[in-house]
This record gives C-alpha cells, sequence and structure tokens, in this order.
C-alpha cells in the first residue's frame, strides 16, 4: 500500500474546519441523496465472483475460485504463456469450493465445503480434491472420499521432491494431529510423526525433514508454549527465549528457516507494543539482531525469493534471500530492498494510485501476480509478463462501474478516555459535506472481537451497500481490536459491552462533530461479535447510549456474555486462560427491559459458533417484556461463516437488512426507501440449494 494516510487525515482535517455541525441539532430539511445508482444486493451477495488467486512455482499457470453457472464456485485455471486462451474449468457438484493451491506446477488441490445435516450439529465440513490443472485425475486425500473428520494444512511443497508434500492432518474425531508425507500423483500417505496432547508441528528443513515443534503445557496454573529445535544430531532442544505464556498473548512466530536450519527469522512482540521481525539463532539461543521494526504498526512478514529466472521457488536454500520486509498500516504495506521487486512495485503503484498493490513475482520477474485494491476499488487480479504487459485476470465484483463507489479514508479517532481509535470512514459517491450537509450513519464494528478492519476493499460488501445507498459509514478499530499494537487489544480485556462499546458510540459522535453525520439519522450494524455490539447499542439506549441511534441491526449475535463464557470457554482449559478470561463487562441479555430502539436480530440455524441459543434467549426475553419494534429471523441450514452460506440465504438477510432501514429504523426510515427489499423480505428465508 502507498503511504497516503496522512494526506486522508488532512483531507477530513480540512472538512472539519468548515460548517461544523453540534452534536444533537436537527437534520437538514431536504437530506442530500447520492445520484449514483446503488450497489445491486446481487453483487453484495455474490461474494467470489474471484478468489484465491495464485500463481505456480514456476510461473507458468494462474489458478483461481470464480463463479461459474447457477451462482456455483469453480476452479480457472489459466496459462501465463497465453491469456487469450480459454482457460481450463473444474466444477464440483459435492461441495461449495472456496480456495486453491499449486502443490506442484502441474498439481493443485481445491478446498470447499459440504453441508452435512446432524441434527443440532448440521454443519459445513472441509473436503480436499487434488487433480491436475486440466480436472482430468482426481484424487481424495486423508480418508475415503474426503473423509470429513479431517482438516489439513500445507506444510511444505518439498521443492526438492518431485512426488511428495508434507501436509499437517488434524482429525477431528481421535483429535490428534499426524504431519505426513503425501504422493500427490499415486494418493499415497507415509506418517512421519504423530504430535501428542497440545502438541504442534513447526517448520522442516530444505530436506523436508520437521526441525521445530510447540507444546503447551500447564504450569502455574496457567498454559506455557513451549518451543523446540532439533539439532543436526537429531535432539530436541528447547528454546527458552521463545518460551510464552499464552496468557500474555504474545506474538511469536517462526516465519522461515535459514539454508540448513541453524537460524529463523522470527516475528516478536515480547519486547515491544509493536511486533518486530528479528533473526534468530537456536544454537545460542539468542536473538542475533531486529532486522526490521515500526514505530506504529506491527512488523507483518518477511518476502523472500530468487531472481534467477529458472529458479524453484519451493527450494527453501535458494528461498534464503530476503528481498523486503512487510508491516501492517491501513492495510499491508511491504518494502522491498531487491531492486527487481522494488521497480515492479514502483511502476504499478503510480499506474494504480490510492490503492493498494501488491505483488507475487517469478521467474526473475518476468511473470508477476498483481493484485489491486482499496475501500473504493474492488480487488482485481492482473498478470504482470516481462515487466511491461498488463493483462487482467479478474475483479471481485462484476457489472458495476467502480466510479460509483463510495470513497474512504483512514483516520484515527479520539476515545472519550485518551486512547485513539483506528477507523475506516466512507462517504457516498459524489458526498461533498460544504454542499451536501449531513448525512445519515451506520457505523459498522467488526466481528471477532480479536481482528481488525483494514483500509481495503470489504470482503462482505457491506460497507459498499451502504455507502453507495447515501449513508456515511464507520468500521471502528475498537479497544481490543488485534494487530495494532498489543496495548491496543489488551485494552479490550473485560471491556465488552464498556470501553469497547464506547469507541463505537464515540466514533459516531466524532463523525457528527465533524458536520458529516446527521446525530438524528444514525445506527448500529454488526455480525458475530459485531452483532454482540449492536445488541449492546441496543441495550444501551435507556442508558448510556440514550438518544444516540435510531436502530439496531444483530447478525448472528452472541448477546449473553455469562452463558458465552460458560459454554464457549467453561470447560476449555486453554481457551478460558487465552480469551475466556477477558470476556466480561456489561451484558446486555440482563438489560433487555432498557431496550428503547428498534431492534432486528437474524440468524443461521446451522450456527453452532456464536449459537443461535443466544438469540432465542434474548427473543424469549424481548416477547415476555412485550418489547414493540422487535424482530428475530432465523435462515433455515445457514452457518456462520460467510463463505458457508449460499448466495440466496445471504441475499436475504441484506434485503431483510433494508426493508428494516426502510421501514423500521426511527429517523432514517423517514427518508430512506428500499422498495425492492421491501417485496424480497415478504418470501419465506431459503435454505439454499
Amino acid at each position: 500500500m502507498q503511504k497516503f494516510k496522512k494526506n486522508f487525515l488532512m483531507t477530513l482535517t480540512s472538512l472539519a474546519t468548515v460548517g461544523l455541525v453540534s452534536y444533537g441539532l436537527p437534520a437538514m430539511a431536504e437530506p442530500w441523496k447520492p445520484s449514483t445508482p446503488a450497489l445491486p444486493v446481487s453483487n453484495i451477495a455474490d461474494l467470489q465472483v474471484m478468489s484465491s488467486v495464485v500463481i505456480s512455482p514456476d510461473g507458468k499457470h494462474v489458478a483461481a475460485v470464480t463463479l461459474g453457472s447457477n451462482r456455483q464456485n469453480v476452479v480457472t485455471v489459466w496459462s501465463t504463456d497465453d491469456m487469450t486462451k480459454a482457460p481450463v474449468t473444474i466444477g464440483a457438484s459435492s461441495m461449495s469450493i472456496y480456495s486453491v493451491q499449486f502443490l506442484k506446477n502441474d498439481r493443485i488441490m481445491i478446498t470447499g465445503l459440504t453441508p452435512v445435516t446432524m441434527g443440532a450439529n448440521s454443519e459445513w465440513y472441509a473436503k480436499y480434491t487434488i487433480t491436475d490443472l486440466e480436472g482430468k485425475k482426481f484424487i481424495e486425500p486423508f480418508g475415503s472420499q474426503g473423509e470429513i473428520s479431517n482438516k489439513a494444512g500445507l506444510v511444505s511443497r518439498l521443492g526438492n521432491d518431485k512426488e511428495n508434500v508434507l501436509f499437517q492432518v488434524f482429525n477431528e474425531k481421535s483429535y490428534t494431529v499426524d504431519l505426513v508425507k503425501y504422493n500427490i500423483y499415486k494418493g499415497t500417505q507415509e506418517r512421519l510423526a504423530r504430535g501428542g496432547d497440545y502438541e504442534e508441528y513447526g517448520r522442516v528443513d530444505s530436506k523436508g525433514e520437521l526441525r521445530t515443534k510447540s507444546e503447551l503445557k500447564p504450569e502455574g496454573g496457567s498454559w506455557i508454549n513451549h518451543i523446540y529445535w532439533k539439532n543436526p544430531s537429531g535432539d530436541w532442544i528447547e528454546q527458552l527465549p521463545l518460551k510464552d505464556d499464552i496468557h500474555e498473548r504474545h506474538t511469536i512466530s517462526i516465519i522461515k528457516l535459514n539454508y540448513d536450519a541453524s537460524k529463523a527469522w522470527v516475528i516478536s512482540n515480547q519486547e515491544a507494543n509493536y511486533a518486530e521481525i528479528k533473526l534468530y539463532d537456536f544454537a545460542t539461543q539468542k536473538y542475533e539482531k531486529t532486522l526490521f521494526k515500526n514505530t506504529e504498526f506491527d512488523a507483518s512478514g518477511v518476502v523472500f525469493w530468487q531472481p534467477s529466472e529458472d529458479a524453484n521457488e519451493d527450494d527453501p536454500v535458494l528461498g534464503d534471500i530476503v528481498a523486503g520486509y512487510c508491516y501492517d498500516e491501513a492495510a499491508e504495506v511491504c518494502v522491498y530492498s531487491d531492486p527487481t521487486l522494488k521497480g515492479l512495485q514502483a511502476k504499478l503503484e503510480k499506474l494504480f494510485p490510492n490503492t493498494n498493490v501488491s505483488i507475487v513475482a517469478r521467474k526473475g520477474g518476468k511473470a508477476t501476480l498483481v493484485k489491486v485494491s482499496a475501500p473504493q476499488y474492488p480487488t482485481t487480479w492482473f498478470l504482470l509478463k516481462d515487466g511491461k504487459n498488463l493483462i487482467k485476470i479478474g475483479s471481485v465484483l462484476k457489472d458495476f462501474d467502480m466510479k460509483n463507489l463510495g470513497t474512504a479514508q483512514w483516520v484515527d479517532i479520539p476515545a472519550r478516555d485518551g486512547n485513539k481509535i483506528p477507523s475506516v470512514v466512507y462517504l457516498p459517491p459524489g458526498y461533498d459535506k460544504t454542499k451536501d450537509g449531513t448525512i445519515p450513519l451506520v457505523v459498522m464494528p467488526h466481528g471477532g472481537p480479536w481482528a481488525r478492519d483494514y483500509w481495503d476493499w470489504d470482503f462482505s460488501n457491506w460497507a459498499q451497500m451502504f455507502a453507495t445507498r447515501g449513508f456515511a459509514v464507520i468500521q471502528p478499530n475498537y479497544r481490543g481490536s488485534e494487530g495494532l499494537g498489543l496495548q491496543h487489544w489488551k485494552n479490550g480485556d473485560k471491556q465488552w459491552g464498556l470501553g469497547m462499546q464506547d469507541d463505537v458510540d464515540d466514533s459516531a459522535k466524532w463523525l457528527v462533530a465533524q458536520g458529516v453525520a446527521d446525530p438524528n439519522r444514525m445506527m448500529v450494524y454488526g455480525y458475530s461479535y459485531g452483532g454482540f455490539s449492536a445488541s449492546a447499542a441496543a441495550a444501551r439506549s435507556g442508558g448510556a447510549s440514550k438518544g444516540l441511534w435510531q436502530c439496531a441491526i444483530s447478525g448472528a449475535p452472541v448477546i449473553d456474555i455469562d452463558k458465552l463464557r460458560t459454554n464457549e470457554w467453561g470447560e476449555g482449559r486453554i481457551q478460558r486462560k487465552v480469551q475466556g478470561w477477558t470476556v466480561d463487562g456489561w451484558n446486555p441479555q440482563k438489560h433487555l427491559d432498557e431496550v428503547e430502539i428498534p431492534w432486528l436480530i437474524y440468524h443461521g440455524e446451522y450456527d453452532r459458533q456464536a449459537d443461535t441459543m443466544y438469540s432465542h434467549d434474548a427473543t424469549a426475553k424481548m416477547k415476555a417484556l412485550n418489547k414493540p419494534n422487535f424482530k428475530y429471523v432465523e435462515i433455515p441450514r445457514m452457518s456462520h461463516p460467510l463463505v458457508k452460506q449460499y448466495p440466496v440465504q445471504r441475499e436475504y438477510y441484506l434485503n431483510l437488512m433494508l426493508d428494516w432501514m426502510a421501514n423500521d429504523c426511527g429517523n432514517i426510515s423517514k427518508y430512506f426507501d428500499a422498495p425492492d427489499s421491501s417485496s424480497a423480505v415478504k418470501k419465506k428465508p431459503p435454505s439454499g440449494q
């Protein structure tokens, strides 16, 4: 990403100097509305028009998940030698495809999800298929017919082995972890190791031999993570400087081993608020030096590559050449030292200003996969050939002119206690505060809550759904958000419904003070933890947040944090020490009698991640209290993650939200209409395909 954060801050600051509106003033008599078309709900519901785009190690092929006929995902494979040639399409009738990766230059692994009906435990389960680049030969690994009890992760492509790769396979039935060498041509496997309780495999050397592993052990009332290194004699030696109490939530991640596995590149924040990249020596058990750090953001990775045109990108020996470092700013920024990558990045950033540009170079830079994205630029992939010929592969959004999308800015909002709330602020297309006055606002807290929002294309498409309909949108990285420094993360401990919710309120009040948000037309929408936040906004509408919101919409929420703590972490000894103890604060379930605003909840029947019982309990109590303007909708066979939902299900609840905003959201409904959505939700919620 290009460094333009300060420019955006200056833009919004200049907006604040003209026509300031004090909090609480009435809205304009004739509110402004965009003249451009709104992003259609059907487009928003099609999340994966294109995703999971990858380039082969030799740079000769590109593969991606694309949207096929009947809104079913397929895998598409192109030859980079001739991108005008019709690509190969590989479908799957038994699963919903969501990712693809190269195992070798001529073999890919397709990962999909398949729904399994098992009563209260009905869910979508992972399924894997290995195939050639034409989709003619298929192997289903890890059990007959792609046994659903297994979850697999690629450990190494074993660049020096022509037939085998390494997988770490977790069996959900036996709760065991195996390190497996798998022949992707014959479908045979060899178990190299079986992990013990709470043991996990780490990195392998250039020969494919396991050289690091970790193990959690209960000690002194907590759980300590121990990291081990296998020395040249084959002995496992504990690395004491890498030992850490999981209660402290430090980042200690071995990125890569060097050519002889004597050293490693490590990301760590054990001694700093922001994660740093260091070189660690296993024999001396010391950090040799700090290679990269940023004083405002977490370091996120190291770029390794081999500039030779005929290099094998999977060869760990050749891969020791460091080409740059990355860190998480408003979006991920990579700073290159390699002249080829530095030149490619500079050329592309000039071609795509004010966007996030990332590259994966192959063949010495002669075949480069390029990803371009921004909040107002739908993620789009290109192939750059020979450093000069740019060929568009595809985009996540189809049939909509990006000129009609809203713009977005990264800002640091001051919280009431002096902390800052790093946030993304969207403004509708064509909106000019000095001429158009105040507009309605949607505050959209992210899920997790241990996650964060980036200045990037919003995967859910929700931010642009609201922005193109005339709303300002704030995505606040409230205290407790991850990836913005250890202290900001820990500031959210035991602040559910309290400090975390104050940040949501303060972000709205700040945009009112900038003269952008109409204080009489503001609402909260969130999903998962964001659904909890919207529920807290509803429950606080008679108290701490009285008069602030016109309505709240909770998607797949947890509401009763006492029950959450008991059900999710009460018996989970490790997670109780990692996260369970942080889940505390102000419980909306105990304050539903204080709800004074319209409140909509929607939830998927198959949701076991944020179980439907939370919505059922809240609904029962709201009905007992005889609260008006409350609605609960349960969508049959719908699960929690968006990738485990059918497009028709997403389309239904998006229309449900817009219909609620048009008809049941206080002052917002006076000026907002969604006739197509009102018609769509008269039908029964769909169960999918």
